[in-house]
């Protein structure tokens, strides 16, 4: 049986995509993920999300006290800062770290449902997963309201997996990113 000719698979051009994943964020955000290095210039974002790794060992993070599922930085954005901005506040406040190396793995477009009681549905928004490096971790600030633990890796991904399932193949692919950078000498 003879195959198609190389002109004729020159000539073909593949459709787009007819359909992407769609994720279901607490009911209250249908997302969809998108590969990026940088964020959109006019990216609504109103909350972002962190990976904390130092050496071989990853940090989560929970309400002081509670027994809620450990997590890695994740929350709101204050008015007139960036996400990465953010991200380094919110190092400092859950974690007491001090973030040498943040890098964007990518992030979710969000559109609020009908069961989302702060946006009208339909309402976009951005929310960037960063991978970070802490240069320095102290003890977590005593006005805070959250505690910490340093894990090892394996453990790590596990919490984060039970924390995350619906965006854990998105936290894999920044776990895997941090692998390579240790390896390189970078982080």
């Amino acid at each position: 049986m003879m195959g198609p000719s190389p002109a004729e698979m020159a000539r073909y051009k593949p459709r787009a995509p007819v359909g992407v994943v769609e994720l279901n964020l607490n009911d209250q955000w249908r997302a969809t993920w998108v590969d990026a290095d940088e964020l959109p210039e006019d990216a609504p974002v109103i909350s972002a999300y962190a990976l904390v790794y130092k050496g071989d060992k990853a940090y989560v993070t929970r309400p002081r006290g509670s027994q809620e599922t450990w997590r890695s930085i994740e929350g709101n954005l204050n008015p007139g800062e960036t996400a990465e901005d953010a991200v380094k506040r919110m190092a400092w406040e859950m974690m007491g770290a001090k973030l040498g190396h943040i890098e964007l793995i990518g992030f979710l477009e969000c559109k609020a449902t009908q069961y989302n009681q702060d946006f009208p549905r339909g309402s976009i928004t951005v929310r960037p997963l960063y991978l970070t490096a802490a240069s320095e971790i102290d003890d977590v600030p005593d006005d805070s309201n959250w505690e910490r633990r340093r894990l090892r890796l394996n453990e790590y991904s596990q919490a984060l997996r039970t924390r995350y399932p619906e965006i854990d193949e998105y936290i894999v692919k920044a776990m895997q990113r941090y692998s390579v950078l240790q390896a390189s000498g970078k982080v």
